[in-house]
């Protein structure tokens, strides 16, 4: 072999192998799949207007359609507080923002009584997001009539926060963390028509054997749910077969959700790109640099498409009130490629 035919086949091996996986920057293959956000710390209606600008991005650069948030971030109180900014929503947004009432103090109870989500529900409001926390507080009984009225009224509890806040793999106290999830199952085993979206794959989302118990929960659990959000980038730390296997098989039970904050007008480019990122882990096989958060390089999962839209937005229509009213209102045709809602 000659010196030339050396140096060729060397820079060869360094362009396919030595150097790393650019951003992906293809367009989507799926342009007519709306795509919800359950899972989405919008708050004020001045970040909605960057939302909306991060919408139009997605669509220019990578042809992908965000259609909606479901807003975990709201100041709607008891008794009506709150009601004239969620008309506001509403009236500048058509449906955009769907709006949650938010619980983060569990150790004092639920601040809502059973007749207030039902109000809410009346007015618009399409979930009731709980932090819990690395605590036990959930399974209170004084908790009991509002999870009730919740059952009876099918208004869902979302992206239901249990045995957060998270480390790396585990929390520092095994015990804790198994306590907060037992005291989840005692809730659910009381509640059992309560429909629910857990945050964060219940947080068992960070090894093969973890994502067992998690089906073990999706099989003892008819109406538990989870989301995505703030686990693309730990993708990796599972098997890609079993991870693929395991989201296909339970596709009915999976939301796309990314944890999103506050948008700076000057970050709507990068956020565009961390949610294209995502789309991309679930849509293609292609090596990709990190999820939402993180930038560790892992190879997409390559869903079929079928599976696509029930992340997407079709378990979101079945579980949230209005999203499927919304859906078409907005122009979407949702058994049909669609032929507006890109606006």
């Amino acid at each position: 072999m000659n010196i030339s035919m050396r140096k060729y086949l060397a820079l060869l091996w360094f362009a396919l192998v030595a150097v790393p996986a650019l951003p992906a920057q293809s367009k989507t293959e799926y342009p007519a799949i709306p795509r919800v956000d359950v899972h989405a710390h919008v708050g004020s209606i001045e970040n909605m207007s960057n939302y909306m600008a991060v919408r139009k991005t997605l669509q220019d650069k990578y042809g992908e359609d965000l259609a909606l948030w479901i807003n975990v971030k709201t100041p709607l109180g008891p008794r009506g507080e709150g009601l004239p900014w969620l008309k506001e929503v509403e009236e500048k947004f058509s449906g955009r923002f769907l709006s949650c009432l938010t619980n983060h103090e569990i150790s004092k109870g639920l601040k809502f009584s059973p007749e207030e989500v039902g109000e809410w529900m009346d007015r618009g409001v399409v979930g009731y997001k709980i932090w819990v926390g690395v605590s036990t507080a959930i399974n209170d009984p004084a908790n009991d009539p509002t999870l009730a009225k919740m059952e009876q009224i099918r208004l869902p509890g979302a992206s239901v926060h249990i045995a957060q806040p998270y480390p790396t793999r585990w929390v520092q106290d095994p015990v804790k963390f198994w306590e907060a999830q037992h005291a989840w199952k005692a809730v659910l085993d009381r509640h059992p028509r309560l429909l629910v979206v857990n945050a964060h794959m219940l947080d068992f989302f960070n090894s093969d054997e973890q994502l067992d118990y998690l089906g073990y929960m999706l099989e003892s659990y008819p109406n538990l749910n989870v989301d995505l959000a703030a686990r693309f980038q730990q993708v990796h730390r599972m098997t890609r077969e079993k991870l693929r296997s395991f989201i296909i098989k339970y596709s009915d039970r999976i939301l796309f959700g990314t944890d999103i904050s506050d948008v700076k007008p000057d970050a709507v480019g990068d956020i565009a790109e961390r949610y294209h990122r995502c789309f991309q882990l679930s849509e293609t096989e292609s090596l990709i640099q990190g999820g939402f958060f993180g930038r560790t390089e892992t190879k997409g999962l390559a869903l079929p498409r079928e599976v696509l839209e029930k992340i997407y937005w079709r378990n979101a229509a079945r579980i949230y009130p209005r999203v499927k009213e919304v859906l078409t209102k907005l122009g979407y045709a949702l058994d049909k490629t669609p032929t507006s809602g890109a606006g």
